[in-house]
């Protein structure tokens, strides 16, 4: 029989100092407000979880990380770097959490009102994942994971590469036979599936700031006009290719 999930939810926002890509990329400003507190003020939104912390690694790089998480009011955990499903395990067990939403502390633009829905999902469902990625259905920075403890204390033995460690949920994936997955569907996805709202390179934070600079409410602009200004972006990047 199936452990019962009860309402110890949290959303969890993974973060790290030092992004290969985007040094610095957590606190790297977007129109008066950093990457990471943008994502704080998002995920503050979803309705459902009792906790959001920001996990983080122990190394001094990422103690900025750790203040600034702190100033806003959001408990941080504090873990390995490169062994996210070892950090994500910890943090449910130190802040008692039966089952959580992943967040990447790269999403400005998440969007709560579907999280929120996914998660009501996952609970009245018991099931161990409930995924936006089993196959892809919506575009970097839309992605939904919602992970239940005991799916990640079963498998901690058998989940050994650095790969799957680092990633936290590729091994699932990979390895789904016995897992009680919910992939979300989308039908509107074949329209905006080349779109980018993750913040992982310079062009997808030049995107993001002048996403956050033409909306209506700088701070938390409402998703269909974020996808509106994605879509206006990319026509004026192919304006300006075009003319050069």
């Amino acid at each position: 029989m199936r452990n019962k999930i009860n309402n110890d939810i949290g959303a969890i926002i993974f973060s790290r100092f030092d992004s290969t890509r985007l040094y610095g990329k957590a606190l790297i400003d977007i129109e008066g407000r950093p990457l990471l507190g943008r994502v704080i003020d998002r995920a503050l939104l979803i309705k459902g979880i009792n906790k959001l912390i920001v996990a983080t690694s122990k190394r001094e790089i990422d103690d900025p990380i750790h203040e600034f998480a702190l100033s806003q009011g959001i408990k941080t955990f504090r873990g390995s770097c490169e062994d996210v499903y070892g950090r994500s395990l910890n943090t449910c067990e130190d802040f008692k959490l039966d089952g959580f939403i992943r967040i990447c502390g790269d999403r400005p633009f998440l969007d709560y009102e579907l999280i929120s829905k996914a998660l009501n999902i996952f609970k009245k469902n018991n099931y161990d994942l409930v995924t936006t990625m089993f196959p892809r259905t919506y575009p970097p920075g839309l992605t939904i994971e919602i992970i239940k403890k005991n799916l990640l204390k079963k498998f901690e033995n058998k989940v050994r590469s650095k790969e799957d460690r680092e990633n936290l949920t590729s091994f699932f994936y990979k390895n789904s036979s016995g897992i009680n997955i919910k992939n979300i569907d989308n039908p509107n996805f074949k329209n905006i599936r080349n779109l980018r709202f993750v913040v992982d390179i310079q062009n997808d934070l030049d995107r993001a700031r002048w996403i956050a600079k033409n909306n209506s409410d700088k701070i938390i602009p409402k998703q269909d006009e974020i996808i509106s200004l994605a879509f206006e972006y990319e026509e004026l990047q192919k304006t300006k290719n075009k003319q050069i």
